[in-house]
């Protein structure tokens, strides 16, 4: 697939109380090398408007907030631009730490990362990772996020 894909995000977050966040919207996919990449709007969500495929030069996108996700066996990148920025990165191999930047400053987190599998099939490939999260070596939450993309005709 290289390619306008459907994604649909599912996190939940066990943390004190337990919550679940869902995204759904049209993106674009394609994978260099053994890479995956997923862009989306952040506004996908609620306008899930289709994309034209010319590098990041999209049409109907929100252009000041842009998610990115990419993935490979054992890591996975997460990043968003726009007023709220961040760049989480999962590995399997160490802990890692990201900077969540927001209009009213930034927040730091830590991060370990306990499952990273990819599923691949001919129109449809699945994430699923499980990690935790912590703040000044402060127990957060534990995570689980699925990530479903398959193709589509838009």
């Amino acid at each position: 697939m290289n390619e306008n894909v459907r994604i649909l995000i599912d996190g939940i977050v066990d943390g004190e109380n337990e919550s679940r966040i869902t995204t759904n919207a049209i993106g674009h996919y394609q994978k260099l090398d053994e890479v995956h990449i997923l862009k989306y709007p952040e506004s996908a969500a609620e306008k899930s408007t289709p994309l034209e495929n010319k590098d990041t030069d999209y049409t109907g996108i929100d252009k000041d907030c842009i998610n990115t996700i990419k993935f490979s066996p054992g890591l996975v990148e997460m990043s968003k631009i726009g007023d709220n920025s961040t760049h989480m990165v999962f590995d399997l191999s160490c802990s890692t730490q990201s900077v969540y930047d927001t209009p009213y400053g930034s927040l730091y987190f830590q991060i370990q990362t306990t499952m990273i599998d990819i599923k691949e099939k001919e129109n449809e490939i699945i994430l699923h990772m499980e990690y935790s999260l912590s703040h000044n070596d402060s127990h957060i939450s534990d995570n689980t996020v699925d990530v479903f993309i398959n193709k589509t005709d838009k």
